[in-house]
């Protein structure tokens, strides 16, 4: 399949003014219109055409492994998709520039020691080339109108190049098609839009396995089996001397409960300043960020709260919320809040329908009513900590699902979830404003990482109670529930540890390399502003010279050559300059003749290789005229075996 230059350059120009590159598209657009005229020709062996189709290869493998480690999935692989048609644009123009086309044997490794006549067949990048490149300006555009009309004309044009000749055959027909099949699609997208939108969100937040709601969170209570753990490591966490453990990390704060979920008041979230500081952090968090959003595990008391980049955003629950970050977070942590407590609501002190009725059937609460808020406090704690065990076992069929009247009166034992609800609820009953939190225990110290690890089974709910005009942190459930888990962690964690760690520590070192690599082109685009484009137009000034020259070249052996004598030489006969635009024609369609190579061996070539491109006919006229040729060289009319 044939495909002009000129589309292929047209497909450039849109694909850099969709990916922000503009004058990258249009110098590669140029550099392939001037490729074919510059006189450049390269006559490179299988070997060397192996060695370039390898390195292209090797090269879009580094370019996705590169963007899926600074940005992550699923941005990262998007990206990296939309940069293909910078990173085989070698590959393609060395097609342009080569004398012996791309084949089948040069494309798969497979294939490039068979005899099967098929490894032969040429393969022109031309046409694959272009549909990538659509592909990938469709991938990096932002929803806009000009972009789908813009992308249809150069698809539209193409079909139209494709059609047999003439063209204008059928043409009325063909415009119709294509107006209805343009409006169509575009009517079709705008639909299609929405729904792909919200289908990859869906897909990455269930892939992602996070409740990024910070408003809602849905327990486990009542449900049946065993809850199973995730050993993948979500946060790590640097403490300065001395550290706290266990030390409360919240991103979830809830006031209301209702049928086994907990809810809170949706509210806005303000912004943030960012307070980097020079003083020691006493805390460091190292994490990942999803599409660049992520709710920040900080401890109640956070004072001072530094990210690299991004926007950080507070609600008036005291939940962070981190904006536009890197794939990779690094948030710091110095001093202690001072800010004033905020004052409960009536959603603080909200019981479920039929709650209030449990605590006359637990006695030793209800004598705790008339003490003080701290002597209520107290014994509900030691309540919990007499009377109830810790358990990942949820129910079974045989004995039904446990819910909260059941864990309180019957079972007494459950998971975190169940003691957090309940002492929230059996606070509120008692008359002290409590709320429900949810976040992460940090407990675990790595060796290794010489950081505390968080892990997603460290996920740990608790409760907040107001006393004496502060919120103060409970935690009811039995302090052995982090080493049951443990006992739980298969054989392969330390294995599975030391890659995380090394995927870890390797993004962060490539994430350094790019952001040196940066900081030295913002320094030279500083100092020399127009050093980009002074590069792409040398190059299409050195391209266009050659073209230029080759033209004169043309135009010099196209008249009368004088010889040293000063008689005119013969002018080449008709045969020849038809034998010469033989040539030509055949080059542009990658079947173009060898140095050396005697006219009827590349007639054999053509026989066996152009068939795809080349009729019977022409191959006929061509086999007539290259027999004239020889006859009128070597002369008596006889053909020369």
């Amino acid at each position: 399949m044939n495909t002009p230059a000129w589309l292929q350059a047209a497909g450039l120009v849109l694909w850099g003014f969709t990916a922000g590159q503009g004058a990258v598209g249009v110098t590669l657009a140029l550099a392939r219109l001037l490729a074919p005229v510059s006189g450049v020709r390269l006559n490179l062996p299988d070997r060397d055409l192996n060695r370039a189709v390898d390195l292209s290869g090797f090269a879009v493998l580094l370019s996705i492994a590169g963007f899926l480690v600074v940005q992550g999935l699923p941005k990262g692989l998007l990206v990296a998709v939309g940069w293909l048609p910078a990173v085989l644009f070698p590959l393609l123009l060395i097609d342009a520039l080569g004398e012996t086309p791309l084949r089948l044997r040069h494309l798969a490794v497979t294939l490039r020691r068979s005899t099967h006549p098929d490894a032969d067949r040429m393969a022109p990048p031309g046409a694959p080339y272009l549909a990538m490149t659509l592909l990938a300006a469709s991938v990096l555009a932002q929803p806009s109108p000009w972009f789908f009309w813009a992308l249809a004309v150069v698809v539209l044009v193409w079909l139209f190049v494709l059609r047999p000749v003439p063209r204008a055959r059928g043409l009325p027909a063909f415009a119709f098609a294509a107006l209805l099949a343009a409006g169509g699609g575009y009517f079709a997208s705008a639909g299609l839009q929405h729904t792909q939108l919200a289908l990859q969100d869906w897909a990455v937040d269930f892939m992602a396995n996070i409740d990024p709601d910070p408003y809602q969170s849905q327990t486990r209570i009542g449900d049946l089996g065993r809850i199973k753990l995730s050993e993948r490591i979500v946060w790590r966490v640097e403490q300065a001397p001395p550290a706290k453990v266990p030390l409360l990390l919240r991103s979830g704060v809830f006031t209301r409960y209702v049928q086994g979920s907990w809810t809170a008041q949706p509210g806005t979230f303000s912004p943030l300043p960012s307070m980097a500081t020079a003083a020691q952090p006493r805390l460091t968090l190292h994490g990942q960020s999803l599409k660049g959003a992520a709710i920040l595990p900080l401890p109640a008391d956070a004072g001072q709260i530094g990210v690299g980049a991004g926007t950080l955003q507070r609600n008036a629950l005291g939940l962070v919320r981190v904006d536009a970050a890197a794939a990779l977070l690094d948030v710091t942590v110095t001093g202690t809040s001072v800010a004033p407590a905020l004052a409960p609501t009536a959603a603080d002190l909200s019981l479920p329908p039929g709650f209030g009725d449990l605590l006359p059937r637990l006695p030793e609460l209800a004598l705790l009513a008339q003490g003080s808020e701290r002597e209520r406090l107290a014994g509900v704690e030691s309540w919990f900590a007499a009377h109830f065990r810790y358990t990942l076992f949820l129910g079974d069929e045989h004995g039904g699902g446990r819910d909260i009247a059941r864990f309180l009166l019957t079972d007494r034992a459950g998971h975190c979830e169940y003691f957090a609800t309940s002492t929230v609820l059996l606070l509120r009953a008692l008359g002290i404003p409590a709320r429900y939190v949810t976040g992460y225990s940090v407990q675990e110290y790595s060796r290794l990482e010489k950081a505390f690890v968080v892990r997603q089974r460290h996920a740990h709910a608790w409760t907040e109670a107001y006393i004496d005009g502060h919120w103060v942190e409970i935690d009811t459930t039995p302090s052995t529930w982090l080493s049951m888990e443990e006992q739980a962690a298969p054989l392969w964690q330390p294995l599975s540890d030391f890659m995380s760690f090394a995927w870890r520590r390797g993004a962060e070192l490539w994430r350094e390399r790019v952001t040196q690599i940066q900081v030295a082109l913002d320094l030279a685009a500083s100092s020399r502003p127009a050093g980009a484009g002074a590069i792409g137009v040398l190059l299409v000034v050195a391209l266009g010279w050659l073209a230029l020259k080759r033209v004169r070249r043309a135009r010099k052996a196209g008249g009368e050559k004088v010889g040293a004598s000063g008689t005119a030489k013969e002018a080449p006969s008709a045969e020849i300059l038809s034998f010469h635009l033989l040539e030509d024609e055949f080059a542009a369609l990658g079947l173009g003749r060898r140095p050396s190579e005697p006219p009827r061996a590349w007639l054999a070539r053509l026989a066996r290789d152009g068939t795809s491109v080349l009729d019977e006919s022409r191959l006929t006229a061509t086999s007539v005229l290259i027999e004239t040729l020889y006859r009128k060289r070597y002369g008596n009319g006889h053909p020369v075996p």
